[in-house]
């Protein structure tokens, strides 16, 4: 985004990553650390579904409802 000042000096607002002269903010940091949580949360709750046989048999639970137990 382009601002305009009277005295006809042209500033820059937007910021692109490699305009950062600061480094990484915080908020980039626990954005970060959040979604390698996340990832290390799903992976681990694979490996838990995997070992306790939760994916051993995926197709034999929806043919399970037609078959009628009277």
């Amino acid at each position: 985004m382009l601002l305009v000042r009277t005295s006809m000096e042209v500033e820059d607002t937007s910021m692109c990553p490699s305009c950062l002269s600061g480094g990484i903010g915080p908020g980039y940091i626990a954005a970060f650390a959040i979604c390698i949580l996340f990832f290390l949360l799903a992976f681990a709750a694979m490996l838990w579904a995997s070992r306790n046989g939760k994916l051993e048999d995926l197709e034999e639970t929806k043919f399970r409802m037609l078959h009628d137990n009277d």
